[in-house]
């Protein structure tokens, strides 16, 4: 499975499926959805260079007490937006960085499911040595009954790599040996999951000054099983 990565003005990110999904700039569009120039995300159903604010999508859903806000349009959307498909995704901390998922359907292990993440890089700095741990939740097949998954990633920006994994009751998943470069690209291809994967693909970003948080995404060959991930440091 490919990813797709987006780099434009002061937005980065990737997805896992770019047919269904993809990040960029958000534009304006109308009073429900104003806010442009920040991090945002559009829909195949809606038009994929049309990227909606996360920040305004947020207002479109119900967020529950894990911070997962939930937009399933094709039961509870406006009639000009149905068949948008199902949407979990998460804000890290009060940052412009998001995380999260979607599908066509309700249904886990959807043969469509596609994780993506975004955020604004202004201001994004990596420091060139010293150690740092970051606090890190991630979005799969989301239910609030299963909650978010949760970690720690341990990052040493001498050696230039970031280890930890991420787990619930039903999953966990780990990222491998993963290495960014010096404006704080991540990437692995030796991520792992419980269900028995191995040669997961990490794709993924620092964002603030001195790295403050990140966010990325796993995948692997079985599709249901790709996370979502964003995270504070300690």
């Amino acid at each position: 499975m490919a990813f797709a990565g987006t780099a434009h003005a002061q937005v980065a990110g990737g997805t896992s499926d770019s047919s269904h999904n993809q990040v960029g700039v958000s534009a304006s569009f109308g009073p429900t959805h104003p806010t442009a120039g920040v991090a945002g995300l559009s829909a195949s159903a809606t038009g994929l260079s049309n990227k909606v604010a996360f920040q305004d999508l947020k207002n479109d859903g119900t967020t529950d007490g894990n911070g997962v806000t939930t937009i399933n349009n094709p039961i509870t959307g406006p009639d000009d937006h149905q068949n948008l498909g199902l949407f979990h995704f998460a804000q890290v901390a009060n940052n412009d960085v998001w995380f999260g998922e979607w599908t066509s359907t309700a249904t886990s292990g959807s043969t469509d499911h596609t994780v993506y993440y975004a955020g604004t890089t202004t201001g994004t700095t990596i420091p060139a040595s010293g150690t740092a741990s970051y606090s890190v939740k991630g979005i799969n097949n989301y239910a609030a009954s299963s909650g978010l998954l949760s970690g720690t990633f341990n990052a040493d920006f001498t050696a230039k790599t970031l280890t930890g994994g991420l787990s619930n009751a039903a999953y966990s998943v780990n990222i491998g040996s993963a290495t960014f470069n010096s404006g704080g690209a991540i990437a692995s291809t030796t991520a792992s999951n419980s269900a028995g994967a191995t040669g997961g693909t990490v794709d993924g970003r620092f964002y603030g000054a001195n790295a403050a948080t990140l966010a990325g995404i796993v995948t692997f060959a079985a599709r249901q099983y790709d996370t979502a991930f964003g995270g504070t440091k300690n």
